[in-house]
């Protein structure tokens, strides 16, 4: 059984897949408590990996959260590789993804400063998600051998809170380091779940 926050469908509204349709798996709680974060993490419904197969609409599922790795994600992903779903995860890197990544098309990592995540040889990530908040400085944040290996593929999300100032702020980190991108919540722009 899962412990799920909301199952909807809407476009990814972030990184490389921006603009896809998709259908968004939420699970509920995290092992952080980052004070940005938009999500409510208090569960509505326990339902299994049948359940939560049966209500996907579209070809590609994003599992999120919270922090989905809490979980045993594996009989969730094979009955969802079962019905021909294409499976992203967005997961903040606290714990290792190695006996997973196999089943999934495409992770993005939103690894938070003050925790010490996972980057290394046992969580292969496609792309990189950083919070651009008042204390974020990508010199400082994002080490030089990251920048290197997911170069073209780290993106600067403004904290939503104070969208007008971090988009300011992403935009100017963005254009002092062309390795880095500028990411904007399209969901949010254009004012959909």
């Amino acid at each position: 059984m899962y412990r799920i926050n909301e199952i909807f469908h809407s476009v990814q509204g972030e990184g490389s897949y921006l603009g896809c349709p998709a259908t968004f798996v939420r699970l509920s709680g995290c092992n952080l408590n980052c004070h940005w974060c938009d999500t409510d993490h208090s569960e509505k419904e326990f339902l299994t990996a049948e359940e939560i197969a049966d209500r996907v609409e579209y070809e590609k599922v994003i599992i999120t959260g919270g922090e989905p790795t809490i979980y045993n994600l594996e009989p969730l992903l094979l009955e969802l590789k079962k019905r021909g779903k294409k499976t992203m995860l967005e997961t903040n890197g606290t714990n290792p993804t190695d006996d997973i990544r196999h089943l999934f098309d495409w992770i993005v990592c939103s690894p938070k400063p003050e925790t010490n995540w996972a980057i290394n040889e046992r969580c292969l990530f496609d792309e990189l998600k950083y919070v651009v908040d008042g204390n974020f400085d990508p010199e400082i944040h994002i080490p030089k051998g990251i920048k290197e290996k997911y170069k073209d593929r780290i993106w600067l999300q403004p904290e939503s809170s104070n969208f007008n100032l971090r988009s300011k702020e992403a935009f100017y980190f963005a254009m002092k380091d062309p390795s880095l991108r500028v990411g904007l919540q399209l969901h949010k722009i254009i004012n959909v779940r």
